[in-house]
């Protein structure tokens, strides 16, 4: 089943990078609500998102932002990544 959510989740964000663009960017929803799938599912990307956000602090204050605005069960995994918190590293 897991398989099944990561696969979603990665289709949720190239779809969310292919419209991102358009008039109306649906995208700026669809790419967090895939990066939360993924990361709520995988280790290894929770680390490797955790990193991203520590190398790059626009897209930190990005994913802060849209914390905000996706549903609370898709935000609580993109949290636990939050480069100012130091749990990325130890996977809870």
């Amino acid at each position: 089943m897991s398989v099944l959510i990561k696969i979603f989740g990665i289709l949720l964000v190239i779809a969310g990078l292919a419209v991102a663009w358009s008039p109306i960017p649906l995208g700026i929803v669809l790419i967090p609500i895939g990066l939360a799938l993924i990361v709520a599912t995988s280790q290894t990307a929770r680390k490797w998102l955790h990193r991203r956000r520590e190398n790059n602090p626009g897209f930190d204050r990005w994913l802060k932002k849209m914390e905000g605005k996706v549903p609370e069960r898709f935000s609580e995994p993109l949290r636990r990544t939050d480069a100012d918190s130091g749990q990325g590293q130890n996977g809870r």
